[in-house]
């Protein structure tokens, strides 16, 4: 039996204005949704895969914690489907998916 397609709200959610640093892996946007990084690297050339899921959230990291984390702490929404990093540079937008826990029907 053949799957349907994903619904568009499972692939692409809304494109999130702002995303935050809270914890470990884990990144808060304005409407507290959460968002869960995939760092991919090649040739040099880092990629990160962000996927919406819904989580217990922890407690948000410390300044100190802060240090050392390999991603922008913060990124903004920009013209052109990109992100700016609080690191200064711009990422791009691929796409956006929803996590899903549903399994497909046999």
């Amino acid at each position: 039996m053949a799957e349907s397609p994903p619904e568009q709200s499972e692939l692409s959610p809304e494109n999130p204005e702002r995303l935050w640093l809270w914890e470990r892996n884990v990144y808060l946007d304005e409407r507290r949704r959460s968002w869960l990084p995939a760092v991919v690297k090649n040739n040099g050339k880092i990629q990160v895969l962000l996927r919406q899921k819904s989580i217990p959230l922890g407690p948000a990291m410390t300044p100190k914690e802060l240090e050392a984390y390999e991603l922008p702490l913060m990124w903004q929404l920009y013209p052109g489907k990109k992100y700016r990093g609080s690191d200064s540079i711009l990422w791009e937008i691929v796409y956006h998916i929803k996590a899903s826990t549903a399994y497909p029907r046999d």
